[in-house]
């Protein structure tokens, strides 16, 4: 038979024990940073990968920019640029094509930070660019073939920047993209910070603009950088453009839609970027 005393320093015993465990378990959950079980791009970047809709919308939209092209071609005052003026009708024609979600699929860099609850950075894209891995998106790269048959010049205009020239050159080639002149790649530099608008008002003098095709607003307009509602004012004041002379794809996962939720400031936490976002919802 145990002593009563003997069972009291036993239990006792365990317990300090017990709480020792516990403590350590506790001290060491708060050295680790605790995730959230989803992220916001989560959906988005979800649609992209495995949607049946997605595929068919981007089908579509290289389908509809076929048969445009065509009837540019034939139609010697059609341009697609705002920025065209003059005569221009004997300018060799050309297509000005962005390239993140409209020729290359960078949903699995999205996939990458949602997975690692992460969030956009240079140096992370750096990275993904530098594996050259994109695939291409439902329908681009049959179209841009199409247009280079019909002795169109494509020209890729993109955000991304002149230290991703090469990773960028090597994806379009491994897929079949056509790019004859590295002048007809048109990316970011620090020091010549060329905005998409001044991009085609330059090329405007030298091309008749049949096309532009892209993911955001900005790849056709200036004025993207503006708060939603005005976005979506720039957007309605060309309604008769969309599906005609400017062909838009989808992306739900980033893009100045959603900068435009929180001012574009990119300096801001993320819990603040994301409260703004709610403050917008409708409910």
């Amino acid at each position: 038979m145990i002593s009563s005393h003997h069972s009291t320093g036993r239990i006792g015993g365990m317990r300090a024990a017990l709480l020792a465990s516990l403590t350590l378990l506790l001290a060491g959950c708060a050295s680790e940073q605790i995730r959230p079980n989803t992220h916001e791009s989560l959906n988005g970047t979800l649609w992209v990968q495995t949607a049946a809709e997605y595929a068919a919308s981007t089908a579509q939209a290289y389908q509809l920019a076929r048969m445009n092209l065509d009837l540019a071609l034939a139609d010697p005052d059609w341009s697609a640029a705002l920025e065209q003026s003059g005569d221009y009708t004997n300018l060799p024609p050309a297509i000005l094509v962005d390239i993140d979600q409209t020729l290359l699929d960078t949903s699995d860099y999205n996939g990458r930070i949602v997975m690692q609850y992460g969030e956009h950075s240079s140096a992370r894209f750096d990275q993904w660019c530098n594996e050259a891995v994109a695939k291409p998106i439902p329908g681009a790269r049959d179209f841009v073939r199409y247009a280079a048959e019909k002795g169109v010049t494509i020209i890729y205009y993109s955000r991304r920047t002149e230290a991703q020239r090469e990773c960028t050159t090597q994806n379009l080639a491994e897929l079949g993209f056509v790019l004859d002149d590295q002048s007809h790649l048109l990316l970011h530099n620090d020091t010549n910070p060329a905005s998409k608008a001044q991009r085609r008002s330059d090329l405007a003098s030298q091309f008749r603009i049949l096309l532009l095709v892209g993911d955001d607003l900005d790849d056709f307009v200036a004025g993207a950088k503006s708060d939603p509602a005005k976005r979506r004012e720039i957007a309605s004041q060309h309604a008769k453009r969309w599906g005609r002379q400017w062909i838009i794809l989808p992306n739900p996962m980033y893009g100045s839609w959603e900068t435009s939720l929180y001012e574009f400031d990119y300096a801001l936490p993320r819990d603040e970027e994301l409260d703004r976002k709610r403050s917008h919802l409708k409910q």
